[in-house]
């Protein structure tokens, strides 16, 4: 069968629910659950979860989140649309269910309108082959409405953006260890909302070139961080520079460290430049690490 079904999809869901759970998402009931719609069908649901959405407001969010673990050679032409018009039509049903609203009250009092997929595909070595099959699905998908309908929001995790979360929590990890107070991620204001900090990272942010965050550290001074994923480049970081500048985020008199994500042979040949960029010193500087496979602490 083409999807991994039994043990390994339900390791999967556990694998990427608690993904989420490492960015503060809460989830509600159990796992592959069947939840009835407003007009008495079924839905199969892998799991339901709760965010705060702390970009333009400081609200929650509800969510259905889709696990799929494939090979890529199992995964067809159509897969990703009819995976994502699925999710689609499956919260656009079951919003208005009395029914689930009875079982999990809280879905009547939050917004209900965000789908996630996150899409597995555990032959790895072949993933990096197949990765431009996948992305031009996704750039070919088109959702039709009515102009009543509301609007919702589908995200799709593949391998790539999973294990940039995944290296991502490491560091947040390592850096919360030895300190008092959590990291939090930094949101920055968007048509005049107010600056916002949280240990939730939402759907939006994960999928951001850069994230940003601060937290406490010795002698209480703040300290500022960015999580940078773009090219390590010298117009990269000037971009990256002039959008610090922009959110009002640099400040002398609190350090900051950037982490790098991507890989280049030949950045240690303008990283001084981008150094002075920044007027931080070479420690302030480090890399991320990389994980190929699903790291320890999700298995």
């Amino acid at each position: 069968m083409a999807e991994d079904q039994g043990v390994n999809g339900d390791l999967w869901n556990d694998q990427a629910t608690k993904l989420l759970e490492a960015f503060k998402w809460e989830t509600i009931g159990d796992s592959n659950v069947d939840l009835i719609n407003d007009i008495g069908e079924k839905h199969g649901v892998d799991r339901l979860a709760i965010y705060k959405e702390s970009h333009k407001s400081d609200s929650n969010e509800f969510v259905v989140v889709e696990a799929k673990r494939y090979k890529t050679t199992s995964f067809k032409h159509d897969s990703l649309d009819i995976w994502v018009k699925t999710l689609d039509n499956k919260i656009t049903n079951l919003k208005n269910s009395v029914e689930l609203q009875s079982k999990y009250p809280l879905i009547s009092e939050l917004p209900f309108r965000t789908g996630i997929i996150m899409a597995w595909f555990h032959n790895t070595d072949d993933y990096k082959g197949f990765k431009d099959t996948f992305v031009t699905q996704a750039r070919n998908i088109k959702l039709t409405r009515k102009p009543s309908s509301t609007q919702n929001k589908i995200y799709v995790f593949e391998n790539d953006t999973i294990l940039r979360l995944a290296s991502l929590n490491d560091v947040v990890n390592k850096l919360n260890q030895s300190k008092k107070n959590k990291l939090r991620f930094f949101y920055p204001s968007f048509d005049s909302t107010p600056i916002r900090r949280s240990e939730v990272l939402n759907p939006n942010y994960m999928f951001s070139k850069f994230i940003l965050a601060e937290y406490i550290g010795e002698n209480n001074i703040e300290n500022k961080i960015v999580f940078y994923f773009g090219p390590l480049s010298i117009n990269g970081f000037l971009r990256l520079q002039q959008a610090l500048v922009n959110f009002y985020y640099i400040d002398e008199e609190k350090p900051l460290t950037i982490y790098t994500f991507l890989r280049d042979d030949e950045f240690r040949k303008i990283k001084p430049e981008v150094l002075k960029i920044f007027n931080i010193q070479e420690e302030q500087l480090l890399p991320m690490n990389i994980f190929r496979e699903l790291p320890d602490f999700l298995l």
